[in-house]
């Protein structure tokens, strides 16, 4: 066989997740002892789970919120004492706008406040327009936010999704089903003044990482807008293409944006999968790494980048932890 023979089976037979051969169990050292908490992750019972949290240990993580659903919780709660904490979610696989729905969404609220939920989270992609023709200022969902606000919660919300998926040939090219990127944020901004002073975290940096200027024209203008960094995959390759914008952006905004891996914890996921997210997060915040992302991410170029932004200790402080403990996250 020859060389050429030996890297094709190479990467034939990568690691989505470790295309660059990496030993995650031999994870960096941290700049600062600071214990993180990953503001955003789905952890579902099963399997994988103990990888996930192996994984989350050795990369510093103490504490995951997240996004389980109800009848999950009280079993993973009692399995991982004092690792997790949660946030509302409806019963998505039988989403529908229909009355009944409604219902036991508020009804869960109740129940998901009962287990010590503090949060509550919208998910406001496109396809809620596209498949439900639904967006936030719906009448469905009125009563939703009364019934968060009567019960003391803050919250989370999903808008956009990377802008390359808006261009022609990409999954929301039908702007008339799914409207313009630049149209999802007519929701987020009318929840920020719906629920004011209540506090919103904007997922996956706000779902516009590729526009730093509207996420700052947005911070500006709505004091209790918060991000959080999660999408890894997506945070990394836009990164990556505007490093010193994206770093200046993190300076000026360090006391409004909260570390998030948004894992998703399944039966298909290895201690790899779940390792690289927090290994390139670490590289991507503390590091002057310039190179390739060990994540393989068809979105981004060939081959994906990663370029790390060496934010001093006091921004990652605030990143990996004092901003999710001063929202009660």
């Amino acid at each position: 066989m020859s060389h050429h023979d030996d890297d094709a089976l190479r990467k034939t037979n990568r690691h989505p997740a470790n295309r660059l051969g990496l030993n995650y169990r031999d994870a960096p050292p941290h700049r600062l002892d600071t214990p993180i908490i990953d503001a955003h992750v789905h952890v579902h019972s099963g399997p994988s789970v103990a990888a996930f949290f192996e994984a989350a240990t050795l990369y510093g993580v103490t504490r995951v919120v997240s996004m389980t659903p109800l009848d999950e919780v009280g079993a993973l709660r009692a399995a991982y004492p004092g690792r997790l904490d949660f946030i509302a979610i409806p019963r998505w696989r039988s989403m529908s706008s229909s009355g009944e729905f409604q219902a036991q969404w508020i009804a869960d609220l109740a129940a998901f406040r009962d287990q010590g939920a503090r949060r509550m989270k919208f998910w406001m992609a496109p396809p809620m327009r596209g498949q439900y023709g639904l967006t936030l200022q719906d009448p469905f969902f009125a009563p939703i936010i009364r019934a968060a606000l009567d019960l003391g919660y803050d919250f989370m919300i999903h808008v956009g999704d990377p802008t390359a998926w808006f261009a022609p040939g990409g999954r929301y090219a039908d702007t008339h089903r799914f409207g313009t990127k630049r149209e999802q944020y007519q929701q987020l901004e009318f929840l920020l003044e719906t629920v004011a002073p209540c506090n919103v975290i904007a997922a996956h940096m706000g779902g516009n990482i590729e526009d730093p200027a509207l996420l700052q024209d947005l911070l500006d203008r709505y004091p209790n807008l918060y991000l959080d960094s999660s999408a890894t995959k997506w945070v990394v390759r836009e990164v990556a293409r505007q490093p010193d914008e994206l770093r200046a952006f993190m300076l000026r905004n360090q006391d409004r944006i909260l570390f998030g891996s948004d894992l998703v914890v399944a039966d298909n996921c290895d201690f790899d999968h779940y390792a690289s997210r927090y290994w390139a997060q670490q590289m991507m915040w503390e590091t002057t790494y310039r190179g390739e992302s060990p994540i393989e991410d068809p979105d981004a170029g060939d081959p994906p980048r990663l370029a790390g932004l060496d934010l001093p200790p006091e921004a990652l402080r605030r990143l990996y932890h004092e901003n999710a403990a001063r929202l009660r996250c």
